[in-house]
């Protein structure tokens, strides 16, 4: 029986991280309004894609800009061709750094994030913040040196691929955690609908700054 639901209910990102974990063949087709677009997974891969005039790894760069749309999941449906060959985190990462690059008009809420964003800057042992919403487009940031998109597709990727792992183990919600990126440590904190990542200081606890920037979000 084919499993149906809604994009705000459950993203594309954890869909494809959902679909490649269990193994399956499986087709995943996407629509909203006049738009339809497929999905394909096979040996724990996505193989192929295609929307509208977009193809393969272009299809689902497109796909993972949709935040309302209905899906349809068939399972032991295998994919007409492969036009996909990288691995499924690296497909979902530069999909997350592609829809951060899009320009962005964020209605309302903007006292908050920027109160937010000095508040966690100042944090002792915080060198700079960023704050995606759960999708990877940058809310707010102040990064030294950096617009602040990557670390954003960085904090969203590892945050959504944590709260899969865990439920999939049964180990809890995802609260917090810490990323390499080359020579920068990034905490990466969970909210309901955003994620915040930390730069940290060489030498900072991670704990110590995760329990007092949870005390910021939650005043």
């Amino acid at each position: 029986m084919p499993i149906q639901g809604n994009l705000q209910e459950m993203s594309l990102a954890n869909l494809i991280q959902v679909n490649c974990q269990e193994m399956h063949s499986a087709r995943l087709t996407l629509t909203r309004a006049d738009q339809r677009g497929e999905i394909y997974f096979s040996d724990g891969q996505v193989v192929h894609a295609e929307l509208d005039a977009w193809r393969g790894e272009d299809a689902v760069y497109e796909l993972l800009t949709w935040d309302q749309g209905a899906f349809v999941l068939d399972r032991d449906v295998h994919p007409p061709e492969k036009t996909i060959a990288v691995n499924w985190s690296v497909l979902l990462l530069e999909g997350m750094k592609r829809v951060a690059e899009r320009p962005v008009v964020v209605q309302g809420g903007g006292n908050m994030k920027s109160d937010a964003l000095a508040q966690l800057k100042a944090i002792d042992g915080v060198a700079g913040v960023v704050i995606a919403a759960s999708d990877g487009v940058v809310l707010a940031a102040d990064i030294p040196g950096s617009d602040g998109e990557n670390e954003a597709a960085a904090a969203v990727f590892t945050g959504s691929a944590a709260e899969q792992l865990g439920q999939a183990l049964q180990l809890g919600s995802f609260g917090h955690g810490l990323v390499a990126l080359k020579n920068k440590r990034l905490l990466v904190i969970q909210q309901p609908d955003r994620y915040i990542g930390l730069l940290l200081n060489e030498n900072t606890s991670p704990t110590i700054v995760a329990n007092t920037a949870s005390r910021v979000l939650k005043s």
